[in-house]
């Protein structure tokens, strides 16, 4: 499909600053899963524009505004063709040969270890958590403890064990689209059982990485299509559309491969990534620095997705 995406990013000061150096991550990915075909990025008074990979490969843009002021805005407008139709679509590699698969990846890109080993408060290691809540009360009327996460089995294709993932997820969690998606860590989500995208697919890291399994964070946009209003509430506005949050597992035999377990899917042409990282703390949105009395007040960023064909 082929969508053409328009951002703003509008940071505002309670004071005027000046010196102002910013990055953002927002051009979306060119590589065999998605063409960029188009891509244009503009900041207030002209400030220059320019841009680096980082060390997952993501674009990063940057600007400075030497300047005072009291706002800076970032504009970035991007036409994509994404080419994923069929996720399920992949050159089998049997499931007693996927650890081998996996390894020999391993071996021959070392920094994959990066989507491995890496622990932090927002991709724990679940053995060290408690995962609060109950499965109801047990035979003898007692409260029952909360799933375990699904374990590894050998004899199982990894592409069916993460839906499976997915899916206990899916059973024990509710996204909540309106959760705030800044957490410093997954402590919210394992006590409410409720939370953002990016904490569900958090969640999914986590126990795809207790597998041993390479695991990563992915920020993007969704197809328009996704904000549309529920069926059940025809005269809702449609949802106000936003940079959404999922994750990608290094499947064999398909490479990395896309899963949303805030809705249930997996990634197709319908998702188009922008930035991956071990977890959110690798990709903030904007980042900055400045001089001078004022500080931030506000932060604020607009997306539309619109789908050309």
């Amino acid at each position: 499909m082929r969508y053409r995406i328009e951002r703003s990013d509008c940071i505002r000061f309670t004071r005027q600053v000046r010196e102002h150096h910013a990055e953002l991550r927002v051009a979306p990915w060119d590589d065999t899963g998605q063409r960029l075909l188009e891509l244009r990025v503009d900041a207030s008074d002209a400030a220059p524009i320019a841009s680096h990979r980082d060390c997952f490969g993501n674009q990063v843009h940057r600007t400075a505004l030497l300047a005072a002021h009291d706002a800076l805005t970032v504009q970035m407008t991007a036409e994509v063709q994404t080419l994923l139709d069929n996720p399920f679509e992949l050159e089998p590699v049997p499931a007693g040969r996927e650890p081998d698969w996996i390894r020999d990846s391993l071996r021959q890109a070392p920094r994959l270890w990066d989507f491995v080993l890496h622990r932090s408060a927002l991709t724990p290691d679940l053995a060290s958590v408690h995962i609060s809540g109950d499965a109801g009360p047990d035979r003898d009327g007692a409260s029952a403890e909360a799933p375990a996460p699904p374990p590894w089995h050998a004899a199982a294709p990894l592409l069916v064990q993460v839906q499976e993932a997915m899916a206990w997820i899916s059973g024990e969690f509710s996204h909540d689209p309106d959760a705030d998606a800044s957490g410093a860590s997954l402590d919210s989500l394992l006590g409410t059982r409720s939370g953002s995208a990016a904490d569900l697919s958090h969640l999914l890291i986590s126990i795809v990485r207790g597998w041993s399994m390479p695991a990563r964070f992915v920020v993007g946009y969704l197809d328009a299509a996704y904000f549309d209003r529920d069926d059940d509430e025809p005269d809702a506005p449609p949802r106000p559309q936003a940079v959404h949050s999922w994750m990608e597992v290094l499947i064999p035999g398909g490479g990395w491969r896309g899963f949303d377990p805030a809705k249930g899917l997996l990634a197709d042409d319908s998702y188009i990534r922008v930035a991956v990282g071990r977890d959110a703390g690798d990709l903030p949105g904007f980042r900055h620095s400045f001089k001078g009395e004022g500080e931030p007040e506000s932060l604020i960023t607009t997306v539309r997705v619109e789908r050309l064909a």
